[in-house]
């Protein structure tokens, strides 16, 4: 079963609803908590659509070596 993001932005809305009716801090922290992540979860499509429409980071290649020669810290006994 697939939440939409309004299905989310509803369970936030519901938790801001008992957020207001907690009477411990430990209830309130885990209400919180749990609004965050609802509202996080309601915009991970709209933010993944956009993340996939961006052009790929360009890749890191490591310089190559500039001719070959004696090395500067070259042991003696090789």
């Amino acid at each position: 079963m697939t939440m939409t993001p309004e299905d989310y932005q509803a369970k936030a809305a519901d938790t801001l609803v008992q957020l207001a009716a907690a009477t411990t801090e430990a209830e309130r922290h885990r209400l919180k908590r749990a609004h965050g992540a609802y509202l996080r979860l309601s915009t991970h499509g709209a933010e993944a659509a956009e993340r996939s429409a961006m052009k790929p980071a360009p890749r890191i290649r490591p310089e190559k070596p500039s001719t070959p020669g004696p090395r500067p810290n070259a042991s003696y006994f090789q």
